[in-house]
């Protein structure tokens, strides 16, 4: 069976995602810890993170290097957080988020926003990485 993550790339779910290249993909959590908390996650159902090839892991922490930077440029922050758990969802994926100070990084300030937020935030994602000349976008909802 399809992950979940899988299913909400393939469009079975809804989500609202940021990238797709082929090989992975990025989607904004529905639970962020700051506004522009996403997820990068290959299309490769891994469950364990180290299990993935060199090649797929190479790429999956370029396309992780390139959405953090968007979100530097968009949202207030000291740095970009990437964290590694894959507790909740058995297919491996990176979260990426700003922050400001080490509190920030604790899942127990992750809170749903209301659609329309989320929705917000995802075309202001997409559109800096249009801006910036990437492909791999898709188009706005």
């Amino acid at each position: 069976m399809s992950s979940l993550f899988t299913r909400i790339r393939q469009g079975e779910l809804p989500g609202h995602i940021l990238w797709d290249d082929g090989s992975c993909f990025a989607m904004l959590t529905i639970k962020p810890i700051r506004e522009g908390h996403l997820l990068v996650i290959p299309h490769q159902e891994v469950d364990h993170w180290d299990e993935m090839d060199d090649a797929l892991t190479e790429h999956v922490f370029k396309v992780s290097r390139l959405l953090s930077r968007t979100l530097r440029q968009l949202f207030p922050c000291e740095k970009t957080a990437m964290m590694i758990a894959g507790l909740e969802v058995r297919h491996a994926h990176i979260h990426l988020f700003p922050v400001t100070a080490i509190s920030d990084l604790n899942f127990a300030l992750a809170q749903e926003r209301a659609d329309d937020q989320q929705l917000a935030t995802a075309q202001k994602i997409r559109g800096a990485l249009r801006a910036a000349g990437h492909i791999a976008v898709p188009a706005d909802e």
